[in-house]
């Protein structure tokens, strides 16, 4: 059909054919194997860490582990700790950001009684002597010693230790507390580097955050080395900059997540070997000759076409069929989005228009079950979290 790729119109023929008739996220699971590949070239496999937000699937999540060998997650919401404590009883995680001590509360009162052992297979990230005195706290009342890592600021400046005097307040409270915390390691988080503004300011701000770890770790394993019960977990990266940790990087632990499907702000140079995997796939409800615009129809349409689909307004970009475009006079909606297409363009009503979404974190929990395609085909479908 005329506008299509030979790829997107069989997933329109797919899509047509299964007669759901609703928008679907789609992941194509041949593609995912193949970013998989591509991650193993970078990390073996007992150092990397599966973002749970990005790919918030447990299927998903078990044909990952399946691939790499390992269960170790890093986790970012309460709902989802409750239920992947569930669904992985054997898993290691790490979470990726401190929560409010009550949210932390609820999990040991909510979690499933299970052998997932809480003590040892979970770190509670904390980011200052503050919060540490209060995770402390719960676990003296819970009769409980619990695995803590510390936050650090390597140069994001979102929170955590970023100087020697901040990580040595932490460090020693939690010396003070060392009945109830095991300090187990750090976190760092470098998704600034890829941003820096000019291209060799990338490889000069990764070097810098590396440096400022370097550093900090220095000054645990110097003044409290004897918090140090076992190695510590040194964590840091994330999909922007997953490849910029070679074996210099002062990393033991490396986490990805989103760059396993590869949404559109992700097109980085440091991913740039990884492909494009998952795809809001929408139907057309409306073909109309002509693009009007209320108030300036007589301005002329240019030889395009508007398309109203079913639903729209999500964190998407117009990828198929060739020449399909937003119109920011028209503007979007989450009910019928207008699209626009060349004149030329085969697509019509009941055809699927495909969207590439800009994230997957929160884009993936706004379909129901996922769409899964392998090898061209519509393979299964796969509840989300």
């Amino acid at each position: 059909m005329p506008g299509y790729n030979d790829y997107f119109g069989a997933l329109n023929g797919r899509l047509r054919d299964a007669g759901r008739g609703v928008p679907e996220l789609v992941v194509d699971l041949d593609r995912v194997d193949r970013n998989i590949a591509r991650t193993l070239k970078l990390h073996p496999p007992d150092k990397l860490r599966i973002v749970a937000k990005s790919l918030p699937c447990p299927k998903l999540l078990e044909h990952i582990f399946r691939k790499t060998g390992r269960q170790r997650l890093m986790v970012f919401h309460l709902p989802f700790l409750l239920r992947l404590v569930d669904h992985f009883p054997e898993s290691d995680i790490l979470m990726g950001k401190p929560l409010p001590v009550a949210a932390m509360r609820r999990f040991y009162r909510e979690r499933t009684d299970n052998r997932f052992d809480d003590s040892r297979q979970l770190q509670w990230l904390i980011d200052t002597g503050a919060r540490l005195r209060q995770l402390a706290t719960l676990a003296g009342d819970l009769g409980r010693r619990v695995s803590v890592s510390v936050e650090l600021d390597i140069g994001m400046h979102r929170g955590g230790a970023a100087s020697d005097q901040a990580l040595a307040a932490v460090l020693d409270a939690a010396r003070e507390c060392r009945d109830e915390i095991r300090i187990t390691g750090f976190m760092g988080y470098d998704a600034h580097v890829p941003k820096a503004p000019f291209s060799r300011s990338v490889a000069s701000a990764a070097r810098r955050a590396q440096q400022r770890y370097r550093d900090l770790l220095e000054l645990a394993r110097q003044r409290y080395a004897d918090l140090e019960e076992e190695e510590w977990c040194i964590n840091g990266a994330g999909s922007p900059t997953v490849a910029l940790h070679g074996a210099s990087s002062p990393l033991n632990d490396v986490s990805i997540g989103s760059a396993l499907v590869k949404p559109a702000a992700f097109d980085l140079p440091t991913l740039d070997t990884f492909e494009a995997a998952a795809w809001i796939a929408a139907p057309v409800l409306k073909r109309l000759q002509g693009v009007n615009i209320p108030f300036v129809e007589k301005l002329p349409s240019r030889n395009r076409c508007t398309l109203f689909i079913y639903g729209g307004k999500w964190m998407a970009e117009p990828e198929s069929p060739d020449g399909l475009r937003e119109n920011p006079s028209y503007g979007r909606s989450s009910n019928q989005q207008m699209l626009t297409i060349p004149s030329t363009c085969g697509i019509d009503v009941d055809d699927y228009v495909f969207l590439r979404p800009t994230q997957s974190e929160a884009v993936l929990l706004q379909f129901g079950d996922l769409c899964i395609v392998r090898d061209g085909h519509i393979a299964d479908r796969w509840a989300v979290l």
